[in-house]
């Protein structure tokens, strides 16, 4: 069980799935499983642009991540954002790529054809915890 921060963050970096929930137009609980990396005590989720995710957290930015293996989880409510530069864009997809062994074609497509580096298509959501639980 993670019992420190530094804890978390091993424990963030060897799990592959979370999940992810925004808060829909109607106030109730939109939550789906996103892969996701983890970095500076943040969550990371490449993501389509039209999703309904990142529809919902433009219009509510309040957030939960939870992550869970076995017995162990860890729970992250926090403000979610889009980031919005470019240099950013590209690290973070890197870090998703490297930690999910994509394989990428020619034109930045992974295997299953989606164009992870176009930003017009693809972003990432970071999320800012203000409560980290876990055991």
């Amino acid at each position: 069980m993670p019992r420190t921060l530094s804890e978390v963050q091993s424990f963030m970096n060897r799990e592959r799935l979370a999940s992810f929930a925004t808060v829909g137009p109607n106030g109730e609980p939109h939550v789906v499983p996103v892969f996701f990396t983890y970095g500076g005590g943040k969550v990371f989720v490449q993501t389509d642009r039209k999703s309904v995710k990142v529809r919902n957290l433009t219009r509510n930015s309040s957030v939960a991540v939870a992550v869970y293996s076995e017995e162990e989880a860890v729970v992250i409510r926090g403000e979610a954002r889009i980031i919005d530069s470019d240099e950013e864009f590209v690290k973070r997809t890197r870090e998703h790529v490297d930690k999910y062994r994509l394989k990428m074609n020619g034109q930045g497509r992974d295997s299953l054809g989606i164009p992870l580096f176009n930003k017009e298509v693809r972003c990432v959501v970071e999320v800012t915890p203000k409560r980290v639980v876990f055991w």
